[in-house]
């Protein structure tokens, strides 16, 4: 079986040495799934949708290095319309250090991952395009499976333990600080005890429209679970991971949501299910009401 990689916007010297390690990876047998090997080559996005028309691809490899005469904006505009022209091609990031807010961006909005062009090399490249092409299947399997909450229409537990891994991995990798929320809409159970499970159902959507207006676009809100809510949220340069969890919890509670953190640092690399359970310990523990009680 043939694979086909498409390399999109590249410098000509950079298409060659990526030819080079192409070549490389076939003739090393790095991949062995794929006995050969086919590059497809685009220097702008007209020449790529001309391909992607004609030839499919199996993975892409987008430059997206800043340049003087094309900014961030730029490139996730090129990225764009490389997804919406095929959504269903794994798309790997090419860059430079110092642009890995721009990776963690477009990562946030489907690419599969990254790799700075001083760690191109066969390694890093062919385990890289194994995983997104891997990934991309799974993904696929995974939204047959659905992975949105029918009530609130955000992520459901799975679809959101499957992005929040990879959010932990990018911080992990990028040495930046993650914090993961857990919320729970106040006095639920009481609210259910007296008027049922349809009110409880309508307030489990406000709470989710409620989040979702908290949330920065560059956030994540899904649904945890029967009564909990949870944020994926990266620390960055517009602001820290302190202000966020000041700002979020200020909000939430003007909402009747209460909020747990759990906060990863290089200093702090906790797994994912013990940041889950950190930050649901972290919620505020209210006593029930008894019955008659003043």
């Amino acid at each position: 079986m043939t694979l086909r990689v498409l390399l999109i916007e590249f410098e000509a010297e950079e298409i060659l040495f990526l030819q080079d390690v192409l070549r490389e990876i076939e003739q090393e047998r790095w991949l062995p799934e794929w006995p050969q090997i086919e590059p497809l080559y685009a220097a702008t996005w007209a020449e790529a949708q001309s391909i992607l028309s004609t030839s499919p691809a199996h993975a892409i490899l987008l430059d997206v290095e800043s340049r003087p005469d094309r900014d961030a904006k730029q490139n996730a505009e090129t990225f764009r319309a490389v997804q919406a022209a095929a959504p269903d091609v794994p798309v790997i990031l090419v860059l430079e250090a110092g642009d890995e807010a721009l990776a963690i961006q477009l990562m946030r909005e489907g690419a599969e991952d990254f790799l700075l062009k001083l760690q191109v090399d066969c390694g890093p490249l062919a385990h890289a395009l194994r995983n997104a092409i891997l990934r991309r299947r799974l993904l696929a399997a995974a939204r047959a499976a659905a992975l949105t909450d029918s009530l609130t229409g955000l992520p459901n537990r799975a679809g959101f333990l499957a992005i929040a891994a990879r959010d932990r991995k990018l911080a992990e990798r990028l040495g930046l600080r993650w914090m993961l929320l857990v919320a729970e809409p106040k006095n639920l159970t009481e609210m259910y005890l007296a008027f049922g499970e349809q009110r409880r159902d309508l307030e489990l959507v406000k709470a989710a429209e409620q989040l979702r207006g908290i949330a920065t676009p560059a956030d994540l809100v899904a649904r945890l679970g029967e009564r909990h809510f949870a944020m994926s949220v990266f620390d960055s340069e517009v602001e820290s991971a302190e202000e966020a969890w000041a700002r979020i919890r200020s909000a939430a509670a003007e909402c009747h949501i209460d909020v747990g953190v759990s906060i990863f640092e290089e200093a702090r690399p906790l797994s994912l299910d013990m940041m889950i359970e950190q930050a649901l310990a972290d919620l505020p523990r209210r006593q029930p009401k008894v019955a008659g009680a003043a």
